[in-house]
C-alpha cells in the first residue's frame, strides 16, 4: 500500500504548494458539479493540508484550512511563489484557474486562508472559445511571475504579474498562428526560462521561444493525428521532451531528443493499454516517470530501462473488492473504471510523494519511496546529496546537490600552530637568527617567562663573534662596571691617606737578622721559610719571587693553603694559576653556577672551554638543576645534552594536555632548529630528536604546510618516509627544494605478482599428481616390506641389514 493521504468526494484539477513552509498543502479546484442533478452550481478552490508529515503511526487526515467560491468551475490549476518583487507581499503566493468559460483567475493564497472576500488579486479573459485547457507558472525563480497557459480555441498566452493586479498579456509569436487545436498541456523549459512547450489535440507539440517570439521546433508525435495528451521537461536535462499519446491504440510515451531529432523519438515506453491521460518527471530524481491511462493503471517507469518498475494500486484492497462487488452487481463492471486516475503530479519539496486525482472523485497522496527501490537501486533522494573526503595535506574536497561543482579548501585545525609556523619560518627566512633570539627574549620576559627568556638570551650569545663576553655580562659581571667599583671602594681599616693597613705581623729584630743572612748567603727557601713561620705571608711570597721557578711555585702552594679557607676568591685565583678548572668546577656550589661559568668563560681556553661547560652541566644535572645545566650544555655547544631537558619540558607538557600538545612541540623544534644553526646545520639528529621532528612535520602538513614540513623529515623511520614520498608527490612539491635536489626513495617495497600461464599451471598439477602417486607407492612398498620382516622373525629367520631383502623359493 503506497496511499498516506486521501480526499473523498472531490473531482478537481490539483496544485502543490510551492512554498516549503506549507509543503504538504495543495490547491483542489473543483472540475465538476458536485451536485445530484444537472444544475450548475459552480466551483470552489480550496486550499487542503494533506498532513503527509503527522506523527509515526497516526493516520494522516486531510484538513481544508481555506476555500473560496467561484461562478464557474476548472479546468486547470497552478501555483507560484511569485518572484522577489512580489514574495515579500505574497507570502503564500499565487493561485491561478483556468475556467471553463476561458477566464483565468487569480487569487492570493494567504488570503483564501485568512480573508477569502479579499483573495481575488486579477482576472483575464484573453482565451475565447472555450475553456482554458492548460497552464502552468514559470518554475524559474527570477521568472516566476510568468504564467503560460493553453485554451480550447489553440491558442496559446503568456501573462507577466510583475503588477498582480495589472496583467500584462502576450502571445509567444505574434506572427505565427495558433496550433490549430485544443491544448492539452503546457511545459516550461526546466534548465532555460524563455522556453515553453505546448501539446495539442491534433498530435503535434510546439517548443515556443520567447526571445525570439517564433517556436523554436514542432514536434509531429502523432502520425494519425490523434490527441497529445501531455508533455513533461526532464528536470536536469532542458533537451529531453516527453510527450504522451492519448491514441488507444498506440498508448505510447515518447522520449524526444531535441539536440539530434524532431521527427524521430529517441525512446518509446510501452505498458498502458489504453491512452495515458496524465504523466509527471519527478524532479528529485530523472530516472522516475509517473503515469496513468485509461487502463486503470498507474505506472512507476524506470528511465534507465525504459520499462515500468511497479503499478500503483488504484485503491486498497478492501476497498477494491467491495467497491467492484457492488458495482458490478449493479453496474456490470463500471466500477473499475471509475476509478481510473486522470492527473498525477509529483509533489515539489515532499520527496517520492505524488498526488493522484481519479473519476471517482477521490485525491490522494501516495509515498513511493519504497517501491522505487524496486529498480535495484535507491532513488537519488535517498542518496547522499553531498559528500566531504578530506586529503593530504589538510585539503577537503567536497560537493553538494545545489550545485554542479567540486570544491576543494583548505581546513586548518591548529590555526595556532600553523600562525606559530608561519611566524618563526618567516623570521628565520632572512637568516637572521640572533634577531630571532632576542625577539623571543622579548615575548618570554613580557610573559614573565625567566627560564625561556634565559634560554634564547643564552642562544642569542651563541650566534655573537665575541660570545665569551657578551656571556659575562648577561651573567651580570660587567668587567667596565666592576673596574669603576674597585677603584672607588675604601675599606673601613683603611689608613687616612689611602693606604692598606698592614696584613702581616711585625717581625722581630732576631728574625729580621736570620732573614737578612739568608739572603746574604743566597738561601731564599731558608728566607721563604722564615717569615711563613713568622706570619709574614706578604714578605714570603716577595722573597719567593727571587728565588726561581720551584720556590715561587712551592710558597703559592703554601699561600694557598693556609690563607684559602679564610679568603674564597683566592681559591679562584689557584685554580686559574695552576690551571685547575676542572677542579673548581668540581669543588663549586651548584647554587652559584653562573660565577663558575663566568670563571670559565674568562679563564678557560678555548679548547677547553666546551668540556669545562658540559663539566659544569653534569654537576647541576647531579644536583637536580636541569634548567641550568641545559644552559651549560648550551655554552658546550652539545645538543644531545641540552635538549634532554627541553624534552622533559615537552613530555609535561604532553601530559597536562592529555595528548601531544603541538604548540609545545614547536617550541621544542624551534630550540633545535636554532641551536642546529649554530653548532651547523649538518649535524646529525639522535634517533629520538628526529622522530620527534618527524611528527612536527606531520603536523604542518595536516595544516597545508607542505613546504615548511618538508625541511623537518629528518627521521629514517617508515613514518617519515611514507611522509616524504607524499610531499614530494603533492602539488606542492615542487616548491620542496630539498625533497626536489634529492627525491626521496620509495618507502614502499614493489612486488611483481604475474600470472602464471595456462600451460604452467596444468604441468604443476600433474607433476604433484605424479609425486603424490610416487609418494603411495613407496608408503605401500615400506608397508610390504615390514610385513615381510615381521614374517621373518616369526620363521626364526636373522634379521637381514638394512635394505636387503630376502628370496623365497
Amino acid at each position: 500500500m503506497t496511499r498516506i493521504s486521501q480526499v473523498e468526494d472531490r473531482g478537481a484539477v490539483v496544485a502543490w504548494s510551492p512554498i516549503y513552509s506549507h509543503a504538504d498543502v495543495i490547491a483542489l479546484g473543483t472540475k465538476d458539479s458536485g451536485g445530484v442533478g444537472f444544475d450548475d452550481y459552480g466551483g470552489e478552490l480550496e486550499l487542503c493540508d494533506m498532513k503527509i508529515t503527522c506523527p509515526e503511526g497516526s493516520q494522516p487526515t486531510p484538513q481544508v484550512i481555506g476555500s473560496i467560491k467561484t461562478t464557474t468551475r476548472f479546468s486547470s490549476l497552478g501555483w507560484t511563489p511569485g518572484n522577489a518583487s512580489v514574495a515579500d507581499n505574497f507570502k503564500m503566493g499565487f493561485i491561478a484557474g483556468g475556467m471553463t468559460d476561458g477566464k483565468i483567475n487569480i487569487w492570493d493564497a494567504e488570503s483564501i486562508v485568512s480573508s477569502p472576500s479579499s483573495a481575488a488579486v486579477a482576472s483575464i479573459d484573453n482565451h475565447t472559445g472555450g475553456a482554458v485547457s492548460a497552464l502552468q507558472f514559470n518554475p524559474h525563480p527570477t521568472s516566476a511571475n510568468l504564467l503560460a497557459s493553453g485554451g480550447s480555441d489553440g491558442g496559446v498566452l503568456i501573462t507577466s504579474l510583475e503588477k498582480p493586479d495589472q496583467p500584462n498579456v502576450f502571445v509567444p509569436a505574434p506572427d505565427q498562428p495558433s496550433q490549430g487545436a485544443e491544448i492539452t498541456q503546457i511545459g516550461w523549459n526546466t534548465q532555460v526560462a524563455h522556453i515553453v512547450a505546448s501539446a495539442a489535440k491534433n498530435g503535434t507539440a510546439f517548443v515556443w521561444d520567447l526571445r525570439a517570439k517564433k517556436p523554436w521546433c514542432e514536434l509531429r508525435c502523432e502520425s494519425n493525428y490523434s490527441a497529445v495528451s501531455d508533455l513533461a521537461w526532464n528536470p536536469n536535462q532542458g533537451l529531453h521532451l516527453l510527450t504522451a499519446s492519448d491514441d488507444d491504440r498506440n498508448p505510447v510515451i515518447k522520449l524526444w531528443d531535441l539536440r539530434s531529432s524532431t521527427t524521430i523519438p529517441l525512446a518509446t515506453l510501452e505498458g498502458h493499454t489504453q491512452g495515458v491521460l496524465s504523466m509527471a518527471w519527478c524532479p528529485h530524481d530523472d530516472t522516475l516517470l509517473m503515469s496513468c491511462g485509461k487502463d486503470n493503471r498507474t505506472l512507476l517507469w524506470d528511465l534507465t530501462t525504459l520499462k515500468p518498475i511497479v503499478e500503483i494500486p488504484s485503491s486498497d484492497h478492501d476497498d477494491t473488492s467491495s467497491a467492484n462487488a457492488s458495482s458490478s452487481a449493479v453496474y456490470g463492471n463500471l466500477g473499475s473504471s471509475q476509478q481510473k486516475r486522470f492527473d498525477v503530479q509529483w509533489s515539489p519539496h515532499r520527496r517520492g510523494v505524488v498526488s493522484t486525482c481519479s473519476f471517482d472523485r477521490k485525491v490522494q497522496a501516495h509515498s513511493v519511496i519504497g517501491v522505487a527501490t524496486k529498480c535495484g537501486r535507491p532513488p537519488k533522494w535517498m542518496k547522499t546529496p553531498g559528500g566531504v573526503s578530506c586529503g593530504f595535506g589538510g585539503t577537503v574536497t567536497s560537493f553538494g546537490a545545489t550545485h554542479r561543482f567540486i570544491t576543494i579548501n583548505s581546513h586548518i585545525e591548529q590555526p595556532e600552530l600553523k600562525q606559530a609556523s608561519m611566524q618563526f619560518e618567516y623570521q628565520i627566512s632572512g637568516g637572521d637568527y640572533a634577531g630571532f633570539c632576542g625577539t623571543m627574549v622579548e615575548n618570554a620576559t613580557k610573559a614573565s617567562d625567566h627560564k625561556e627568556a634565559q634560554v634564547w638570551g643564552f642562544m642569542k650569545i651563541i650566534f655573537d663573534t665575541n660570545a665569551r663576553e657578551l656571556l659575562l655580562k648577561y651573567l651580570g659581571f660587567d668587567s667596565d662596571k666592576i673596574s669603576q667599583i674597585a677603584s672607588e671602594f675604601a675599606d673601613n681599616g683603611a689608613a687616612a691617606d689611602g693606604t692598606a693597613n698592614p696584613s702581616s705581623p711585625s717581625m722581630s729584630e732576631k728574625a729580621e737578622d736570620i732573614v737578612k743572612e739568608a739572603l746574604l748567603v743566597g738561601n731564599f727557601e731558608a728566607a721563604v721559610d722564615c717569615c711563613f713561620r713568622n706570619g709574614n705571608l706578604a714578605d714570603a711570597l716577595v722573597l719567593a719571587s727571587c728565588g726561581g721557578a720551584e720556590l715561587w711555585a712551592k710558597t703559592q702552594a703554601e699561600y694557598f693553603a693556609r690563607e684559602a679557607q679564610k679568603r674564597p676568591f683566592l681559591s679562584i685565583v689557584s685554580a686559574v694559576i695552576h690551571n685547575q678548572l676542572e677542579d673548581l668546577v668540581a669543588a663549586s656550589d651548584p647554587s652559584k653556577w653562573q660565577e663558575t661559568l663566568a670563571i670559565l668563560s674568562t679563564y678557560g681556553k678555548s679548547e677547553e672551554f666546551p668540556l669545562l661547560c658540559l663539566a659544569l652541566g653534569n654537576r647541576l644535572e647531579g644536583a637536580g638543576d636541569g634548567a641550568s645545566a641545559s644552559l651549560c650544555f648550551m655554552c658546550a655547544l652539545n645538543l644531545d645534552r641540552a635538549v634532554k631537558h627541553w624534552k622533559t619540558q615537552l613530555e609535561k607538557a604532553d601530559q597536562v594536555a592529555g595528548k601531544r600538545d603541538l604548540l609545545a612541540l614547536h617550541s621544542f623544534v624551534q630550540k633545535v632548529t636554532v641551536m642546529l644553526e649554530a653548532i651547523g646545520p649538518n649535524t646529525q639528529l639522535d634517533s629520538e630528536i628526529a622522530e620527534l621532528f618527524s611528527d612536527y612535520a606531520k603536523a604542518l602538513s595536516e595544516q597545508g604546510l607542505l613546504v615548511y614540513a618538508s625541511k623537518y623529515c629528518k627521521s629514517d623511520s617508515q613514518q617519515c618516509n611514507e611522509l616524504k614520498d607524499r610531499i614530494y608527490r603533492s602539488k606542492d612539491g615542487r616548491n620542496c627544494s630539498n625533497l626536489m635536489a634529492s627525491p626521496p626513495a620509495f618507502p614502499y617495497t614493489l612486488d611483481k605478482v604475474e600470472i602464471i600461464p595456462v600451460a604452467s599451471v596444468q604441468a604443476q598439477v600433474q607433476h604433484e599428481e605424479t609425486q603424490q602417486q610416487a609418494t603411495t607407492t613407496q608408503q605401500q612398498h615400506d608397508v610390504s616390506q615390514q610385513q615381510q620382516q615381521q614374517q621373518q622373525q616369526t620363521n626364526g629367520v636373522a634379521q637381514l641389514p638394512p635394505g636387503w631383502v630376502a628370496l623365497q623359493d
